[in-house]
């Protein structure tokens, strides 16, 4: 009887894998993406059954209203233009939430979930928008300044006081100044009259070191100082006098 042969190996090309046919990673990124996928639909399916519920109809609109409420309670001063970006998202999560309120029986679950995420987005970036301007907008100081100085004749030296409030704490003040004659009937002494900055507060120079009328210096501040004052100094013409008066001034951050 002849021996039986003992089966042949099977070529090594055909277990070996070879350096670039790595099946564990393979398997571990198609177990990541399916993981993050089911994860991001449950997320979503979720927030679509939130949105879907009675209770949740009006929460938009109430969180919206309730942030507005807030922000007029605590409104400070400054120019309109810097609201912009606040009124702009006011206006939507107001509106989305609104047509969320609205829309009572949608055709399709994704349209309420939409209006209340944007409404939810828009009334979260408002708030942001506001509290920066409240920390770094622009607060007209020009009532809480001293207003004028009358009289003076030339190399005249007089301070300006300002009296800052903890919450309205900047690092530069912008100060503007109206030099004026003081005889209206005498020949007028503005072209030549012009005011200086001698003592600045935080002893670093303004821009520009000297204004004439109608001109504007842009003061460094000390944002923990609560009384700033201004030493200024008056050049005119001998034998004119002149009256400096405070014509704007506003607090900010450079």
């Amino acid at each position: 009887m002849t021996p039986r042969r003992p089966p042949r190996p099977e070529p090594a090309h055909l277990h070996d894998p070879g350096p670039h046919h790595d099946t564990a990673h393979i398997h571990n990124d198609a177990t990541a993406h399916g993981d993050h996928s089911i994860a991001a639909g449950t997320i979503r399916n979720v927030f679509i059954r939130w949105a879907l519920h009675p209770s949740a109809r009006w929460l938009p609109l109430l969180l919206a209203c309730a942030a507005l409420v807030v922000a007029g309670t605590t409104w400070p001063d400054g120019p309109a233009s810097q609201y912009l970006l606040w009124g702009a998202l006011v206006a939507v999560s107001l509106g989305t939430a609104t047509a969320r309120v609205l829309v009572q029986r949608p055709r399709d679950a994704r349209i309420v979930a939409t209006l209340s995420l944007a409404s939810l987005l828009a009334t979260v970036g408002g708030w942001l928008a506001f509290r920066d301007v409240v920390t770094h907008g622009e607060i007209d100081a020009a009532g809480k300044i001293t207003a004028a100085a009358r009289d003076l004749p030339d190399g005249a030296r007089f301070t300006l006081t300002l009296a800052v409030a903890p919450g309205e704490a900047r690092d530069a003040l912008r100060l503007t100044l109206a030099v004026d004659d003081h005889d209206p009937t005498a020949p007028t002494c503005r072209p030549n009259s012009a005011v200086a900055l001698t003592a600045p507060p935080t002893g670093h120079a303004a821009t520009p070191d000297s204004v004439h009328d109608g001109g504007s210096f842009d003061i460094p501040l000390d944002p923990q100082a609560r009384t700033v004052r201004i030493g200024l100094t008056l050049h005119t013409d001998s034998g004119c006098r002149m009256d400096i008066r405070t014509t704007g001034a506003t607090l900010h951050d450079t």
